[in-house]
């Protein structure tokens, strides 16, 4: 199931930090707001075992096991990292991405729109769970509709 929680700006990260501590067993986390760095210890504070996760930092660079570094600019390095991370965890693993809106800063909002619909289809297909967190602030209205009607469920918070 693909959950939509769209929020406001400033709530962002608490959504991200308690929709990781409701998959606490094992998952991937795509960092697109925050570095690993920046995320671990607040994870942890919320009584999560990191070394569960598989992360895909797009700001930061660690050398952890858990930790995939990656550029948000590249899309296809980014949606291979996706696939790679969810095949090598069992079926019921979940994607969680911590602000899907902050990739129209580095790309056209349609392509970001492309980029859902291909990501989408794919958890679809793998049977994922997923939570993709937006702001309700500054997400165009094309990407947040294309997202609405991606997704399985839509919370508004």
């Amino acid at each position: 199931m693909i959950t939509l929680i769209v929020t406001k700006s400033e709530k962002v990260q608490e959504a991200f930090l308690n929709s990781v501590k409701a998959f606490k067993n094992q998952g991937v986390c795509v960092l697109l707001a925050k570095s690993y760095s920046s995320v671990a210890g607040l994870l942890e504070k919320k009584g999560v075992k990191v070394s569960n996760f598989l992360f895909i930092d797009t700001l930061g660079s660690s050398e952890l096991d858990n930790v995939v570094n990656i550029s948000q600019e590249d899309l296809t390095g980014l949606s291979i990292s996706i696939s790679a991370a969810l095949q090598s965890l069992p079926k019921k693993a979940a994607l969680i991405f911590d602000s899907f809106s902050t990739l129209t800063i580095k790309h056209d909002s349609k392509m970001v729109a492309k980029f859902a619909r291909f990501l989408f289809q794919h958890l679809q297909a793998w049977e994922t769970n997923a939570v993709i967190i937006v702001a309700k602030e500054g997400t165009d209205a094309e990407l947040l509709a294309v997202l609405k009607q991606s997704a399985d469920k839509v919370e508004e918070k």
